[in-house]
């Protein structure tokens, strides 16, 4: 099909998801047709303008073909139809799966526990700023290699930024200013420790689920309208973390740092998954064979210390093959979820994990309606927020580790606020 075809897909994927978000106050479908037509899309037409380049990654050995106009298009045809299915699959999953209409908690409940907490988030969060600034920037490389768990724990600051938050949010300037001032002081420092050019997603990771938090009473209008300016705002401060990975930003001025960010984001660098997706086409089956479902096994094995099993599979195809030299890092052009899908079963592991997906965040999204507390948006942002580096795609495995060592303080407080419900007299 022509890139037209796939253009007039998206815009009418985008009306879907905008009456879908209308209909029920479920912004969630505009994530993947967003990305369909930034990182698919607009990536090509950045490249064919010769506004931007291909990507070519120095491996150790090239095993790639060279990109061709077919080879884009047939990697675009694979990212729309994935999207499609997955739309679909959500949409269909939506309307058939029950809803639970007795809620476990009240706002007001809520707020007591959390305040009832609020010295135990306070002693994580100090110890995890401490840690976040003394292990700044150590948390690439070895972890692509599944090597070092503890180099990604202080990732947890991104979800104690959000209990930080809700304890915040919990109390008011007038009967509480010097508890909500500590932990805004707090906050901002923190925010500033996750700004990392090496761990951008850190940063989406609280920002996004804050976002969702912060608007949860918004009407439809006024919601979309925030959506529009933050999503701005997001793409402004993601891109020029991508130019602090190839400048010192304190050797340019606040010009040249928006106009390196601009100009990042109109060549489409930060949104490369396009090339990822092409490369993939060449790795399976001819250069390894289809995994069939092993590379989301790989998501229970990723925990196990290399240490215990030495021969643990490496994440992503690059190290499967050896197409990186280990001793100085690893690298990799992410290839969009559907990628991964095609890495399972090809066009079939498209198909069949696309639909598996739908359900899955239909799920988890219906698990999060039994609250009726800042505790149901909360889980709704983390799980919107985990789904942009999922979208984004790459190493599953490592994927999935990311997002449970950023928010697992909200997982332990969760397991905590269930437990403290089910002493409560019904």
């Amino acid at each position: 099909m022509e890139i037209s075809t796939y253009e007039l897909i998206t815009y009418a994927l985008f009306v879907f998801a905008f009456l879908h978000f209308k209909k029920y106050n479920d912004e969630f479908l505009f994530l993947p047709v967003i990305f369909l037509w930034t990182t698919g899309i607009s990536r090509n037409t950045a490249v064919k303008e010769g506004v931007a380049q291909w990507v070519e990654v120095a491996y150790t050995r090239n095993i790639f073909t060279p990109v061709t106009d077919e080879k884009a298009l047939l990697a675009l045809g694979y990212f729309a139809l994935g999207t499609l299915i997955f739309v679909l699959s959500y949409k269909y999953y939506n309307s058939k799966l029950p809803i639970k209409k007795e809620y476990r908690d009240t706002p007001d409940l809520f707020n007591q526990f959390i305040q009832q907490k609020k010295g135990f988030i306070l002693g994580l969060f100090i110890f995890f700023n401490l840690l976040m600034t003394a292990m700044r920037g150590m948390m690439s490389g070895p972890a692509a290699l599944g090597n070092s768990y503890f180099l990604l724990f202080p990732m947890a600051l991104g979800g104690l930024i959000l209990l930080a938050f809700l304890v915040y949010r919990s109390y008011s300037w007038q009967d509480n200013g010097v508890i909500k001032l500590v932990y805004l002081i707090l906050m901002a420092n923190a925010i500033f420790m996750s700004y990392n050019p090496t761990q951008r997603f850190q940063f989406l990771s609280w920002m996004v689920a804050m976002g969702i938090v912060m608007t949860q009473k918004m009407d439809f209008y006024k919601k979309t309208w925030s959506y529009v300016i933050g999503g701005f705002i997001v793409i402004i401060f993601f891109s020029i973390a991508g130019v602090a990975r190839t400048h010192k930003l304190s050797e340019l001025t606040y010009q040249e740092i928006f106009d390196e960010a601009f100009e990042r984001n109109e060549k489409r660098e930060d949104q490369n998954m396009l090339d990822g997706f092409m490369m993939v086409l060449d790795v399976y089956p001819y250069n390894l064979d289809y995994s069939y479902g092993m590379e989301h096994l790989e998501i229970l094995m990723r925990p196990i210390p290399r240490q215990l099993w030495p021969n643990k599979p490496l994440g992503g195809y690059a190290n499967k093959l050896g197409l990186n030299n280990v001793n100085k890092g690893t690298t990799g052009i992410s290839q969009t979820i559907y990628g991964t899908f095609y890495g399972e079963g090809g066009v079939w592991g498209i198909i069949l994990f696309s639909i598996f997906y739908g359900w899955l965040f239909v799920k988890l999204f219906r698990y999060t309606l039994q609250y009726n507390s800042d505790m149901r948006w909360l889980l709704r942002g983390i799980i919107i927020a985990s789904f942009i580096p999922i979208l984004r795609g790459g190493d599953l495995p490592g994927i999935v580790a990311f997002i449970g060592m950023s928010f697992w303080p909200v997982f332990l407080i969760l397991y905590q606020y269930n437990k403290h419900l089910k002493t409560l007299p019904k």
